[in-house]
């Protein structure tokens, strides 16, 4: 039941030949080239098994190596986002220990990131903090990205002094020291991401005079020091990685060519592997989102690879296998480092082997665990319910399989479907129209919004393996229970455009915002979007680059508030460039003329244009969880039609639901 205008085809033989080639990083050899790049999750902050279970699921899924990060090598001095344990001391070495384990029973292995950033309590109290850097400097906040500019992000550093990088440079080889000693089979040291040693390497950042600063040798001194204090604490033979930025993305941030430099100078220093990450934090460049292409940053490894002689792995918005396998194959990269589509789906490596791609659950670049990280929570995943919970549900089998009833084909009905029949109980799925994927087949529809399409192929594909009873073109009502004397129904019916009390609301001008983007209705030149949320933002961005001339009416003082930090500011730098955005506006009639609206100072405005999009949000449509109360003996309602939320809402809820059957 997939639309076909969502479905691709893959040739059956074709085989990840490239990417499931073992490789050695050192001594150490990997069965193939997929890596997970080191995350955050916050996971360790809890006193569960959570964290190490997270691990122990993406190691039986077959990646190559995982990388465990960022783990703190000198004490963070303040109450951090990075997590709880780290390698600055001794007392974390048990749980390390305890998670080298659990990775290494299923036969994988795995590395622990060196992570230095940017903030030091040298006397090891928490509340004597400070943050530190080469030299102390301003940075500007032109063109960062929002989330970075406050004072917590940006204030003025205090320059470290030659004995102090000299200790720190010794607790990074003692950290190092203990991974080996946690039972870690390689170690990445991390040299991007704005981190400190990236703005030692940066001219901008570091203007010392001595030693450290000044040529490209010695501002890479803090970095040839550091590898060989290493390998004088674990060996010449453990295997190091490096992570590099190759491009800072920032006005006054290294470019490609000085990276290259910068690289070759490393493997002379004797890593073992170099791994792609590019960009500062701070950068507000667009890096993981949706909008930026797949692969979008592989030429960086491709570039890096042509200087070095040790295998380069390429990172960044890579989450198909094709794709990583057709990069390994063209010489691009050695390996493919992967975090966020590892969070999607844990099986990606063992499903891309077995050439069941269309079984891969997909990461659609939402940004939800960036978003959830810069909050200060634990990582969860939009597509995937399960990701951090997997001891806390129920494996295999019901033993008292069910007759159930899900009503309504969106996300969160198709989830509650999969989950349900892969615990045994028969469902049947009603859907009202021609094809399942619900509100999905909209959000599909505004510019740079396709990877959306991954979610609805994979869901409709489980169910159709599962062999879901999947009825179409079908309005369920209440009273169709009594033929189908079902054990229990879940009401997945989703949400409807709400239409505002305006006065002139219908008058022949005036269009809905899915009809728009559905192509059922057709807008004049000037255009006006009421309602700046979600989805009068991506409505404007669709008529923008039709060629139309948008306003957006917003009451509120700011349009986009319903969409995550992390993806929020991309979109809005894109609108600032040509659709006019009107705030504090309240909306009181529509004319011929266009739209008449007030200010909250008593002015009157007249928005002379051709056609007007309503787009002021959703409401749930609720009815048939009344209808059924009296009729079956469970029933449980999920998804938009409880409450309009965001994709990750439906798709936990549906999870839950088939969970609980």
């Amino acid at each position: 039941m997939i639309p076909m205008f969502l479905r691709r085809k893959y040739t059956l033989d074709s085989q990840m030949k490239a990417l499931f080639t073992p490789i050695k990083i050192g001594p150490l050899e990997l069965p193939n080239r997929i890596i997970m790049s080191a995350i955050t999750t916050l996971y360790d902050v809890e006193n569960n098994s959570r964290w190490i279970d997270f691990y122990e699921e993406r190691a039986r899924g077959g990646a190559g190596l995982l990388i465990v990060g960022g783990l703190q090598t000198i004490f963070p001095g303040r109450i951090s986002r990075l997590g709880k344990v780290h390698l600055y001391e001794d007392r974390h070495l048990d749980r390390l220990n305890e998670l080298t384990r659990a990775v290494h029973s299923h036969g994988a292995k795995v590395a622990a990131q060196l992570a230095t950033h940017n903030y030091w309590a040298p006397n090891g109290k928490a509340d004597s903090a400070e943050y530190i850097g080469p030299s102390e400097v301003d940075i500007p906040t032109a063109e960062l990205h929002p989330a970075f500019c406050g004072e917590a992000y940006l204030p003025r550093v205090r320059a470290l002094t030659a004995d102090e990088i000299f200790a720190i440079e010794e607790a990074v080889g003692d950290a190092a020291a203990r991974a080996k000693k946690a039972g870690f089979d390689a170690v990445e040291l991390l040299v991007a991401a704005g981190n400190l040693f990236n703005r030692f390497l940066n001219p901008f950042t570091n203007r010392r005079t001595d030693e450290f600063g000044g040529s490209t040798e010695n501002r890479m001194r803090i970095v040839t020091d550091v590898i060989a204090n290493i390998q004088k604490k674990v060996g010449r033979d453990f295997p190091l990685i490096c992570r590099i930025s190759a491009l800072d993305m920032l006005p006054w941030g290294l470019d490609l060519e000085s990276w290259k430099k910068i690289a070759v100078n490393i493997e002379k220093a004797g890593v073992h592997a170099l791994s792609i990450y590019p960009g500062w934090h701070e950068t507000r460049q667009p890096r993981h989102q949706m909008c930026v292409p797949r692969g979008n940053f592989v030429y960086l490894a491709a570039s890096i690879k042509q200087v070095v002689g040790i295998p380069v792995a390429a990172n960044g918005r890579i989450n198909d296998a094709r794709l990583a396998d057709q990069i390994v194959s063209e010489g691009k990269a050695d390996l493919i480092a992967m975090g966020t589509p590892l969070i999607a789906d844990p099986d990606l490596p063992k499903k891309a082997m077995e050439n069941r791609l269309d079984d891969i659950r997909m990461c659609c670049g939402c940004c939800n665990c960036w978003d959830r990280l810069i909050r200060g929570k634990p990582i969860d995943c939009s597509v995937n319910a399960g990701a951090g919970k997997g001891g806390q549900y129920p494996n295999g089998k019901s033993p008292k399989p069910k007759k159930l009833l899900v009503i309504g084909g969106g996300p969160g009905g198709m989830e509650a479907s999969r989950v349900a029949a892969l615990r045994g109980h028969r469902v049947t799925l009603y859907e009202k129209n021609d094809r399942l994927g619900g509100q999905l087949l909209y959000a599909v529809l505004p510019p740079y919004k396709n990877e959306w399409a991954n979610l609805i192929r994979y869901l409709c594909k489980q169910i159709e393996d599962l062999n879901v009873d999947i009825r179409l073109n079908t309005t369920f009502t209440a009273e169709m229970v009594a033929d189908e004397k079902p054990d229990a129904v879940i009401v997945a019916t989703g949400a409807e455009p709400i239409i505002p009390d305006i006065r002139g609301i219908d008058r022949g001008n005036v269009v809905g915002a899915l009809e728009v983007l559905a192509g059922r209705e057709k807008v004049g030149q000037k255009v006006a979007i009421v309602g700046g949320g979600a989805l009068g933002c991506e409505i404007a961005e669709f008529l923008q680059q039709s060629g139309k001339q948008v306003t957006i009416i917003e009451m509120l003082d700011d349009i986009g508030k319903d969409i995550n930090q992390w993806s929020r500011w991309v979109l809005l730098d894109r609108l600032s460039d040509g659709v006019r955005v009107e705030t504090g506006v309240k909306v009181e009639a529509i004319s011929e003329q266009g739209v008449r609206a007030s200010t909250p100072s008593g002015d009157r405005r007249l928005y002379t244009v051709d056609s007007i999009v309503i787009a002021v949000g959703m409401r749930s449509v609720d009815a048939l969880v009344d209808d059924l109360k009296d009729r079956v003996a469970s029933i449980s309602a999920i998804g938009d039609c409880t409450k309009p939320g965001r994709v990750k809402d439906a798709i936990a809820q549906g999870f839950q639901a088939g969970i609980e059957v």
